[in-house]
């Protein structure tokens, strides 16, 4: 499969990188774990399905996968149809990424509950 990034995916790793380097002063952290993220995105070239559906762990309906590395989390879609991985984001895994992903879960939830 090929792989390809999003451009807020690529936006992720360097707001990642920039802020281990800048802000916390250690570029070399920040090469070791943007180069580890990079590196764990690649797996999935060979095994898709490597990560968690996104799906299956919350009962929300979506086609997005994740990937853990260190504290970052790899959002993605598998397209078998073009043979392609598509990396979505890369968000801290201490984010609410239900959140960054979906928007107020809770208010969705009770609207759909709701009666009318």
């Amino acid at each position: 499969m090929k792989l390809r990034y999003t451009p807020q995916a690529l936006n992720d790793l360097q707001e990642l990188y920039a802020y281990i380097s800048d802000t916390l002063g250690n570029p070399t952290a920040a090469k070791q774990i943007t180069k580890a993220v990079l590196d764990a995105c690649a797996t999935l070239k060979h095994f898709p399905e490597l990560g968690v559906s996104i799906g299956a762990k919350t009962g929300f309906e979506t086609d997005l996968r994740m990937l853990v590395c260190k504290n970052q989390i790899a959002l993605y879609r598998i397209d078998v149809d073009c043979d392609t991985v598509s990396i979505s984001r890369i968000i801290n895994a201490k984010q609410d990424y239900m959140r960054i992903l979906f928007g107020d879960v809770e208010s969705m939830a009770n609207e759909s509950s709701s009666p009318e």
